[in-house]
């Protein structure tokens, strides 16, 4: 193994870090993260991202809030449990996720790179000063 390969490999992990270590770096095509960002930045901002956005993030977010001022004190017990798990020797840690709460965060992150995606497009707004 070379002499950056880190100490704590298992023999399992070994064979494919060799593998992708002796894979030379590559640089990209001249001109490629400008047709990337071109591509993104190449139409005009459009009313309905922002709409889509908030109609999935703002239930999602309402959602979540009202999860948490239900089961809150669920919430704060899982994550004691799941702390204590990180810090002992025994990785035994209990805590339930409701598929509805999963279902909201992701609708939330989806939500989030929608409203990016606008952002982007969005004309900058300079400030004189």
């Amino acid at each position: 193994m070379s002499r950056f390969a880190p100490e704590d490999l298992e023999p399992a992990e070994r064979r494919t870090h060799e593998l992708l270590a002796n894979v030379p770096p590559r640089a990209l095509p001249l001109g490629f993260r400008e047709a990337v960002m071109h591509q993104i930045t190449g139409g005009r901002p459009t009313a309905w991202e922002w709409i889509i956005a908030a109609a999935l993030a703002i239930p999602s977010v309402a959602f979540l809030a009202y999860q948490f001022a239900t089961h809150g004190d669920e919430f704060v017990s899982a994550l004691n449990n799941v702390t204590a798990a990180a810090s002992a020797e025994n990785a035994e840690a209990f805590f339930f996720i409701d598929g509805a709460t999963v279902l909201a965060l992701t609708l939330v992150g989806i939500a989030s790179l929608i409203a990016a995606h606008a952002a982007i497009l969005a004309p900058a707004r300079r400030t004189a000063g």
